[in-house]
Parts: structure tokens; sequence; C-alpha cells
């Protein structure tokens, strides 16, 4: 009786078949449109949220295009650090690639094998949609495009933490790190957030970035409350030029903060002397004569700034004496600096960040330095100047053929040449030690005169010329009232600068 059982499950098989079949062919009748016979896709089938049930092909490759051109404006936020950068999708070069999508739609439920088909009609008529998804692309170039264009103008730079005197009270601003946005790597990220994360809508990606940290410590500039040293000069005689240079100068160096172990250089701070960077012509020295150019008067703020240094008492690693006295301080105590020949620089050896407060009022300039007090509240401390020796100015005279004989007219006005030290005195509880800060040589210089030779006597000019050689104003004299054209007639001396407050401030200025 076996063959009898085998007949019987082979009868049941090719009915249910029958009946399969029967039941696609009545289901897959409703997906032909009888007047063009065309193909559509069953309902319940959808690309993305787009129901396409019923649509031929055409019209299901319609509404993707329709899809794509909505998805195209979805905006893209392009993220560096705290801001944002919004490009469209369509200018990262959004497309589509899946292009059988359509062909696929078409044949769900509809082609292939007959248990498949069956399955899908029957979750179909259960309410079961199905959902098929386009896949994405965008263009390489376009991203990068993209990210140069918006999201690298975003880069910062570091902002160091930073001390500003506010009011009579300091002011700490903490510090923010900077980025710089790596183009390749977030081209990357993009392409892959675009391809295989995004579903359209808006969209965001943060850039890859490499980070600069900023510098300072505000813990440290806290610090920073005490006063360490102070000076001030008087330049109110100046000239407005000259004036000028020590305005520009001071704010150069206005507002400097140097943490410890760090070194300043006024030089640095203050140069290039020229028009551009606000200084005018004014005196200054040149190989021991006095003549106009820029920054003129600049020496004063360098020598001012280092009466501070040494009352705060920071390290002067570097400091020169002007080649000829100036009479704003007291021998010893000046600073001179010359681009590229003399500079005047100093270090924090605190403990703590030191704050350089400077001040030009058209009167006065002066430096205060603050900082952390650690010094003992009994120790004082003071300068001493100590001029050592001096050297009265001698006459210099030449003769000018074109000036009326015997005439005298001062070219300029010379500088008693000084030698001299500055000593340190420090007392605590009232013992007093001494300690040499320096030592200076200014260099004398002569009263110049130029005196008038002209004249038709041989015997007149030769005696003027010997009165010349021998750089003798009385001999002039002399010689002026002896020969025919009068005594002499001497004109009041005149100054080619400003005396004893002129500096030198060029390569050109020193030996």
């Amino acid at each position: 009786m076996r063959w009898k059982r085998t007949y019987e499950k082979k009868l049941r098989e090719l009915l249910l078949m029958a009946g399969l079949m029967a039941a696609f062919v009545i289901a897959g009748a409703v997906t032909v449109r009888a007047e063009t016979k065309e193909i559509t896709a069953l309902e319940g089938i959808y690309i993305e949220d787009i129901s396409v049930g019923g649509m031929t092909e055409a019209e299901i490759h319609q509404a993707v295009d329709g899809k794509m051109e909505i998805l195209k404006t979805s905006a893209i936020h392009l993220g560096v650090g705290e801001e944002a950068a919004q490009v469209s999708a369509e200018e990262l070069g959004l497309s589509w690639v899946n292009q059988d999508l359509i062909q696929q739609a078409l044949s769900v439920g509809q082609k292939g094998n007959v248990l498949e088909r069956f399955k899908v009609n029957k979750r179909l008529e259960q309410g079961e949609p199905i959902t098929l998804s386009l896949t994405f692309s965008v263009d390489p170039d376009a991203v990068r495009q993209a990210v140069e264009t918006y999201a690298v103008p975003l880069n910062r730079d570091a902002v160091d933490a930073s001390l500003s005197r506010e009011n009579g009270t300091f002011v700490v601003y903490e510090g923010q790190d900077g980025y710089t946005v790596n183009v390749d790597a977030s081209v990357e990220k993009v392409i892959n957030y675009m391809t295989n994360t995004w579903r359209g809508g808006l969209g965001s990606v943060t850039m890859e970035t490499e980070i600069s940290p900023a510098g300072g410590d505000p813990s440290q500039l806290s610090l920073v409350q005490d006063v360490l040293g102070q000076s001030s000069t008087d330049y109110s005689g100046s000239n407005r030029n000259r004036k000028q240079n020590v305005s520009t100068g001071t704010s150069r160096i206005n507002g400097t903060v140097l943490y410890p172990g760090e070194s300043f250089s006024v030089t640095d701070a203050v140069t290039p002397f020229d028009e551009e960077n606000g200084y005018a012509p004014a005196a200054s020295y040149e190989m021991g004569s006095v003549v106009e150019s820029y920054g003129g008067g600049i020496c004063q703020v360098s020598t001012t700034l280092y009466l501070a240094v040494l009352r705060a008492e920071l390290e002067v690693t570097q400091r020169y004496n002007h080649s000829m006295i100036v009479n704003y301080v007291k021998p010893s105590m000046d600073a001179a600096i010359a681009e590229g020949v003399k500079d005047f620089c100093f270090v924090n050896n605190t403990d703590a960040p030191i704050y350089i407060l400077g001040y030009a009022d058209g009167s006065d300039v002066g430096f205060v330095i603050y900082g952390h007090e650690t010094r003992d509240p009994n120790r004082s401390i003071s300068y001493e100047s100590k001029t050592l020796t001096t050297t009265e100015c001698t006459t210099s005279l030449s003769a000018d053929s074109s000036a009326a004989y015997g005439s005298v007219t001062r070219v300029s006005s010379g500088h008693v040449g000084y030698t001299a030290e500055l000593w340190k005195v420090i007392e605590i509880n009232g013992n007093e030690t001494r300690e040499q800060v320096n030592s200076s040589t200014y260099n004398m210089t002569p009263n110049k005169y130029t005196v008038g030779t002209k004249t038709d006597d041989p015997d007149a000019k030769a005696a003027m010329q010997a009165a010349i050689a021998a750089n003798d104003l009385g001999k002039v004299e002399e010689a002026a009232a002896k020969y025919p054209g009068g005594k002499s007639q001497s004109a009041a001396p005149q100054s080619s600068g400003e005396e004893g407050s002129v500096e030198e401030n060029s390569s050109d200025n020193e030996e």
C-alpha cells in the first residue's frame, strides 16, 4: 500500500501548486493596465516615502526624480568648532546610483520564485508595506570645493589667556583654543555621511580639525596685583615730533605681559623707526653729532623703562649708555637703543608674570611694572649716580668763505664728557649694602662754530685762518678788529637740537 500513500502525497502537492499558481495569476492580473498591458507596481510598494503602487516604470522614474529635487534642497551643516556653515545637498553633487530600483519595484511580488511571490502578496494583503531605499552618492570634487569654500574660512586662531588693566584693576581673560579644518579628512567624512547615514532633510557633519591649544595661564595671571617698580621722566620741553616719538614708542610697550623666565627687547618692541610705524623726524645722536632722524627721542622711553626695571629688580641682560650725556636722568641711569647696535633687554626673574603699564601724556613718560611681590617688606632699595670724571667742552672752528669776515655762528652745542657709575643701595633693618650696577663713558663733543673769511685782503684772510686753526675765538675777535671789515659780528649760539635730550636711534648712530 506504500505506492498508494506516495500517490496521494504527490496529488496534494500538485493541487497546492495549482492553487498557488491560480492565486498568483489572480493577484498579478491587477498590476496590468488593460489599455496598455504595461506592468505597474503592486499596491503597498514604496520607494523611500513614495507610494509607487499602480505606477508604471515612467511614472515611478518621474516620482523618484521629483523626490531627488526636493532632497537636493536639504541643508547640510558643516560644523567647525562652535560655528557651522550651511550648504545644500545639491552643492555636494547629490545623486542616486541604484537605477535598477525601479525595475525592482515593478518586480516585487510579480516576478521570480512562485512561493516568494505568494508570500509577498500575502504580506501586502495584510497591509504590511514593502519599502525600497535609494542609494545616494555625492561628487567628491564638489564636496571638497564646499569644504574649502564654507568650512575652511571658519578656521580660528588660538587666543592666549590675557591680562588687561581696566579702571584701575586687573582683568584676566580666559584663552580660546584655535582650530584648522583638515580638508582631506573632512571631505572623506562628508562623503561617508551622505552615502551611508543621511536619509534626507537637515543634515550635520562635524569637520575634522587640528586643534591649536590656547597659551597663557589664567591662574598665574591672577597673581599680578602689586607694583614692583615704577619711574617717570619729564619730556615737556620736547618739540611736537619728539613728543610723538615718545608717545609712539611707549604705546608699543604698554600692556606687555612677561611670564617667568621670558625676556624682553625694547628694540624689537619699538622698531622699525619709520613713518608707517608712527614715528616722525626729530633730533638724535649720530657719530658724535646731533641730526634729525625718525624716532628721535625714543631713548627716553627705554631709559625710563630701565629705571622701572631696576626698581622692580628684574634681571637686566643688556644695557648701553648714550654716546653723549642726556639731561633727563643722571649719568649712568640711561639706557640707549640703536637698531642693530644697541638694545635694552631684561628677563622676568620673578615667580609670577609681570605686566608693564606705560604712559606718555605730553609732559611725563612713565612705566609701572606690576607683578607678585615676594620681597621682604623691611628691605628697601635705591640707586645712586656717581660721577668719576668730567671733561669740559672744547671749541671747534671752521671757515665759511661766503660769510662776512669775522662773523661767528654756532653750528652745534657741545657736550661735557663724563665717566660715571650707578650703584644699588640696599637697606635691611638699618643695615646698608652697596652693589655696582653699571659704568658709563660719555664722550665730550666741542662747541662748533663757523667763522666768516670773506675778504680780498690776503693778510686779513691769513690772520683769520690762523685764528681758526688755533680754535681760538679770542684770536678771531682780534683778527676781525685788526683788519678792515669791522670787528666780529658774533651771532648768538644756535643749537642744532634739544640740548641734552636727543637720542641715537639707528644702526648708523654708534660706532
